[in-house]
């Protein structure tokens, strides 16, 4: 397996996340790179052909098992594609991705830091293209996501299971060293003596939390809600405006069952990067809340603002007041220092910092 590698010609590929403006962009522009595309292209062309040839000499349309048999079979070919490849990258690619991330962390040594992610998925994407492990130079989206797979892959194993192999050793110890470079640094330094940002919190608008993730839970609905209509409208094989109206109303219900959960469970749980949590204990620390409310409500202003610029749900903010955020500092800590548990232990690279915010 070749692992020295360098970029080709000289040219630096750029990330997905420099390219497109979403994951879903990049994931359908990923797809159409991918071997077996136009076979399933192909297969979702002829698949309403083949169903409607069969309906018509059957006459069976008006059964909802037919029905139901129709649309399932309809999701499976649709998501077959997708599928395969999302398999494939959770359950390959990190192992073989394992021997190059070591390999680039001890090679950074004691110059390796958070930001240098980004450069090492760069390395990583073109590694898998030209070793033909991927279809394209777009597998992985961003740093953060190869920090995932070292975590997986490298650090925790060892945490739990210490090898032996020196260089693994070493990279974890280099792991580790580079968030306290970050924790004694002047962008840290800069973030938590910032002043106050002039932003509100929004419990000055929405006054309760469900109120706000319903809205936002709303929004995400009303981006899918023409794709239900459709499919009912098709399944009825008929357009009328009560009937129109009729699947707006049930297909947005429908939607805002899992909208709102997911919504509010996406922004309770988004704060999970070492390196944002590690921002939150510095925060803490320097500001001093206590138990004062107000005073967590200049933590949260200050949490939002700085993970909005990182890109952190642009849309909206994370922590909804002061209170939330507490408890979500404590949650951390309390998983952080799990009872001397390192296996259960979700940030051992910050059980230090964890101990100085306890006992500050």
């Amino acid at each position: 397996m070749i692992l020295d590698l360098g970029f080709r010609g000289g040219k630096v590929p750029q990330l997905p996340v420099e390219l497109f403006s979403s994951k879903l962009s990049w994931k359908l522009h990923d797809l159409a790179k991918a071997k077996k595309y136009y076979v399933w292209l192909f297969a979702l062309a002829i698949f309403p052909v083949v169903t409607l040839s069969i309906l018509k000499k059957t006459g069976t349309w008006s059964s909802w098992i037919t029905k139901f048999v129709v649309l399932l079979s309809a999701e499976i070919v649709l998501a077959s594609l997708p599928f395969a490849c999302q398999f494939k990258k959770l359950n390959r690619i990190p192992k073989l991705l394992r021997p190059l991330l070591i390999k680039e962390v001890v090679e950074l040594g004691l110059d390796f830091r958070h930001e240098n992610w980004n450069m090492i998925a760069k390395r990583a994407n073109e590694f898998l293209l030209q070793e033909g492990f991927w279809h394209s130079e777009l597998c992985i989206y961003d740093g953060e996501e190869c920090l995932r797979y070292f975590r997986g892959q490298v650090y925790l194993p060892y945490v739990n299971v210490p090898s032996e192999s020196r260089e693994e050793q070493l990279a974890a110890r280099i792991y580790e060293k580079s968030y306290e470079d970050y924790w004694n640094s002047q962008k840290l330094a800069k973030i938590t003596t910032a002043e106050e940002p002039c932003q509100n919190l929004p419990k000055d608008t929405y006054h309760f939390s469900f109120v706000y993730d319903l809205v936002y839970g709303g929004k995400k609905a009303l981006k899918y809600l023409p794709v239900v209509v459709l499919t009912y409208l098709l399944l009825n094989f008929k357009i009328s405006p009560k009937l129109i109206v009729t699947a707006s109303v049930i297909g947005f219900l429908q939607l805002m069952c899992f909208s709102y959960p997911l919504t509010r469970q996406g922004r309770k749980t988004v704060l999970s990067r070492p390196v944002h949590v590690l921002t939150l204990m510095k925060l803490k620390l320097h500001l001093e809340p206590g138990e004062s409310a107000s005073e967590w409500d200049k933590v949260a202003k200050k949490m939002n603002t700085y993970l909005n610029e990182e890109g952190i749900l642009r849309d909206r903010t994370v922590f909804f007041d002061g209170r939330e955020c507490h408890e979500k500092f404590k949650s951390l800590l309390a998983s952080i220092l799990a009872d001397g548990d390192i296996k259960r232990n979700m940030y051992p690279e910050l059980i230090r910092f964890a101990i100085e915010c306890k006992t500050a």
